[in-house]
């Protein structure tokens, strides 16, 4: 068993090995994208110092054509240099168009690049979301599938351990001293307490019989689901009236271990029956029956001691 148990955690082991490699795997993808982000914000700042240079060109061509217009004003009076007039004329235009130019292609420049930095934000944060996702799902199947496979190990190993008891026979080493063990269960409990709340279990038993709500069953016919159910609740319930009736002074920890033996094998049989089997909310009532009617037992003795000793004082 604790083979099967090292295999498993080896197993367990692997699989989050296989899950940090594959985040591993994901996270150099994101730092590949973050660089390509950066990179994109590096043109960014690029463009935008050429746009600052371009702006000071532009800011040095309107300081030419301001002196140009200084120039043109001294020269004024002299109205035959047209040649000087058209040529001032002809710079002024081109450095109007080319500032105009230079502001389009900074603009057009401008918005590419906050479109691919918004796109490149966009693309990181829906790939973080998708592999966050797929890595918690995969986990969470993984760690299923480990989880279900140990409980039915744990199943497995609890029946083989109640067909060991009852194959041995030696059931004594789940023997608790009674005295303690009532102390334990019920402290402070008179025997009419005793004798009220055993009457009240019983009655939640006999309502959970009358009910049906002792044993299910996954069989597709009513009928024999219906009597798979009854089968099972028959020989639960004969088990735990036979050790109700064996019950005394000194055996009530033997026949609570009985019964909860007697539990896991029914169950496990019942597996053969379309999966019949005893409601655990039933066996902890009847292991309450058991233990409150040793509590009744011991309250009564208790009571009859009392009286012999007032009768012989």
């Amino acid at each position: 068993m604790s083979n099967i148990l090292l295999i498993i955690l080896a197993a367990a082991f692997a699989g989050l090995l296989y899950a940090c490699r594959l985040l591993q795997q994901k996270h150099q993808l994101l730092q590949a994208l973050q660089e390509n982000f950066n990179r994109a914000r590096c043109e960014l700042s690029q463009h935008e110092a050429q746009s600052g240079e371009l702006n000071y060109e532009i800011t040095q061509l309107r300081i030419q054509a301001s002196s140009l217009k200084v120039q043109l004003n001294k020269f004024s009076q002299y109205q035959h240099v047209v040649d000087i007039e058209q040529y001032v004329l002809t710079r002024r235009l081109q450095a109007d168009s080319f500032i105009e130019m230079t502001k389009l292609n900074a603009e057009i420049m401008l918005d590419d690049v906050k479109r691919m930095i918004a796109q490149v934000r966009e693309f990181l944060a829906q790939h973080q979301q998708q592999v966050q996702d797929s890595v918690e799902r995969k986990a969470q199947e993984k760690l299923q599938d480990y989880y279900a496979h140990a409980q039915a190990l744990q199943e497995r190993r609890d029946i083989v351990q109640a067909l060991e008891r009852k194959i041995r026979g030696d059931q004594q080493q789940y023997f608790f001293p009674h005295p303690r063990l009532l102390e334990q269960l019920i402290d402070g409990y008179s025997e009419a307490d005793a004798a009220r709340h055993l009457q009240a279990v019983r009655s939640r038993i006999q309502a959970a019989n009358a009910s049906g709500q002792v044993a299910e069953c996954h069989y597709v016919d009513e009928s024999r689901c219906l009597a798979f159910s009854a089968l099972v609740t028959l020989a639960f319930n004969s088990k735990a009236d036979l050790y109700l009736a064996q019950l005394d002074g000194a055996n009530l920890g033997q026949l609570l271990q009985a019964l909860q033996d007697d539990y896991q094998l029914i169950n496990f049989h019942g597996n053969h029956f379309s999966h019949s089997h005893i409601h655990e909310s039933y066996l902890n009532l009847r292991l309450e029956e058991l233990k409150f009617a040793a509590l009744l037992q011991a309250a009564k003795a208790h009571s009859v001691q009392e009286q012999a000793e007032k009768l012989l004082n």
